[in-house]
């Protein structure tokens, strides 16, 4: 085991445990957890419930770092299939408050003040409650404004800071020992997980996306809240009270210009990831508010995703190479979305998403549906162990998911039509004069570096071969086993010296009668001597239970 697992063991436990019951014991088996065979008493539901179901309410059980994850991993359209991801979409991170007087504590300790310095009115009874933070509707002193205040939940950042690391380390371990998981490359995912829920746990970051959304998108029909730094921190952020009812709690048959709606969320959406590079990472309809006179709100900032321009014009280029059933550059733009340099086969590549396309391809444009064909090229990128980089599957899944909100509202929304226009302006705008100009400047500029360092490249390599300092050097693959064998030896004998050195220093202090006595010894060398033993133990039934003496 991992020494760092000491610092979380209790937790530790509480995971495998909760992983053994949802029937994962292959995973428990590979992590090396200490005392494994006393779980085989707990009664597992592999043969009960569907894996996507068991993930999910694992997930659930463990809390909100692991529900985060598990909505952040429901994007991943290019890792799992569409049964896990439908179970992954049904992660829910609503709880019971917690207690007002602890949500007080944190309100004032992070504002430095008394809640009565800056609210004239704050209501005890949130408006909702998530697993990491809460929402109350409260009224500014200074202002008199109608605000709602989300406040994280007491010790929010070091529960979610504590399991973060745990999963990474488990990552780390799954990909080690199971050479069927290290085509996810889940170290880096673990570390991707990481990046965005820290984001997101940070409302100062949250603070700054819906400034930038809400500079981007001042336009009728839609609503971001301002924001209010002066009564806000990384634990609390104040913004406008948004007005409206969850798109997921309205009655959808009761729901006037349903077609106008739909339409105008999608090019809310479309907008931003296309022409502003910016845009809301989960726009579901629990994200969605409107208001008695249409005005769309989109809530919840926290994770964002950020495309750079190349990224837009590729996406572009897709949507055109679909439509001219060029499926040689679908290949080639897909495999810029790729993160590593695994060698595929394009021309296999190639064959299945011409599958994909005659298959679209048939049926009439208002039936086609974009979140189905971004599903079916993924899928065929997962079945050839391609991994998509993190922010190109963001995007996808705003996408999908965006679609999938819109035609839950007017299921004969056509989303191709809506995304015409943005692709139509977004192409001419690739090709304006000024713009080609400046590529071609750039290009230009990269190759007179080129012809500047060329020579003297040359030059140094010919001077090595003529000295006999030319050196090739040899990169090693595949010795993770070795690795942790290694690593295992170290922990050992680091373990080893610990327990001598606290056998010895116990023994030194009982000499020296040091302290109050026990027993008639020194109450600390005894402490000191039973600490050395449990360890001890534990080092011989590790290296019994590795057949490895």
């Amino acid at each position: 085991m991992d020494l760092r697992t000491f610092a979380h063991l209790g937790r530790y436990k509480e995971i495998v445990t909760v992983l053994w019951r949802y029937g994962f014991n292959e995973v428990v088996e590979r992590l090396e957890f200490p005392g494994r065979h006393l779980l085989d008493r707990i009664h597992t539901k592999s043969r009960e419930l569907d894996t996507g179901t068991r993930i999910r309410k694992a997930m659930e059980e463990l809390g909100p770092a692991f529900i985060k994850t598990g909505q952040f991993l429901s994007m991943r359209h290019d890792i799992f299939p569409p049964a896990v991801l439908r179970e992954l979409r049904k992660l829910q991170d609503e709880v019971p408050p917690a207690p007002f007087p602890a949500i007080r504590e944190v309100l004032e300790t992070s504002l430095g003040r008394p809640i009565s310095e800056v609210f004239s009115y704050f209501e005890e009874e949130p408006l909702a409650a998530a697993s990491l933070a809460q929402v109350h509707r409260a009224v500014l002193l200074e202002q008199r404004q109608v605000v709602a205040v989300k406040v994280q939940r007491p010790n929010t950042p070091e529960i979610v800071r504590n399991d973060l690391e745990i999963l990474e380390i488990m990552a780390r371990q799954v990909n080690e020992r199971m050479e069927s998981m290290r085509v996810y490359n889940l170290p880096k995912l673990a570390q991707q997980i990481r990046r965005l829920m820290l984001n997101e746990i940070d409302f100062n970051r949250e603070l700054r996306n819906m400034r930038i959304m809400r500079s981007s998108l001042a336009e009728p029909g839609f609503f971001i809240p301002a924001v209010f730094p002066d009564y806000s921190s990384s634990r609390v952020l104040t913004m406008e009270l948004a007005r409206g009812q969850k798109l997921k709690d309205i009655d959808l048959d009761k729901l006037a210009n349903r077609y106008e709606l739909a339409r105008r969320g999608m090019s809310m959406v479309v907008r931003q990831i296309l022409e502003n590079g910016f845009f809301h990472a989960d726009p579901h309809p629990g994200n969605f508010l409107i208001d008695e006179n249409g005005t769309i709100s989109l809530l919840d900032w926290g994770m964002v995703g950020r495309l750079t321009t190349e990224m837009r014009y590729n996406l572009i280029e897709l949507v055109r190479s679909f439509v001219e059933k060029d499926t040689e550059e679908i290949v080639n733009i897909l495999l810029e979305f790729v993160s590593g340099d695994e060698q595929v086969d394009k021309r296999f590549l190639e064959n299945e998403v011409l599958e994909v396309i005659n298959l679209f391809h048939h049926l009439p444009i208002k039936e086609v549906n974009l979140g189905q064909i971004l599903n079916d090229t993924t899928r065929i990128l997962r079945e050839q162990g391609l991994i998509l980089s993190a922010e190109p599957a963001i995007m996808i899944k705003a996408l999908v998911t965006v679609e999938s909100t819109a035609q839950q509202i007017c299921p004969d929304l056509n989303t191709l039509d809506e995304i015409k226009p943005f692709v139509s302006r977004l192409t001419r705008e690739r090709y304006k004069p000024a713009n080609l100009r400046r590529d071609f400047m750039r290009n230009l500029r990269y190759l007179f570096k080129i012809q500047r360092k060329l020579p003297s490249s040359i030059l140094a390599i010919t001077d090595k071969i003529e000295h006999g300092e030319l050196a090739i050097r040899f990169r090693h693959e595949r010795l993770e086993g070795l690795q942790h064998t290694l690593d295992r030896i170290t922990n050992r004998m680091i373990l080893g010296l610990i327990t001598a050195s606290l056998f010895v220093t116990s023994g030194l202090i009982i000499f020296a009668d040091i302290g109050p006595p026990l027993w008639g010894y020194s109450y600390l060398g005894m402490i000191g001597f039973l600490l050395a033993m449990v360890l001890a133990v534990y080092l011989v039934i590790s290296i019994l239970r590795s057949s490895k003496y």
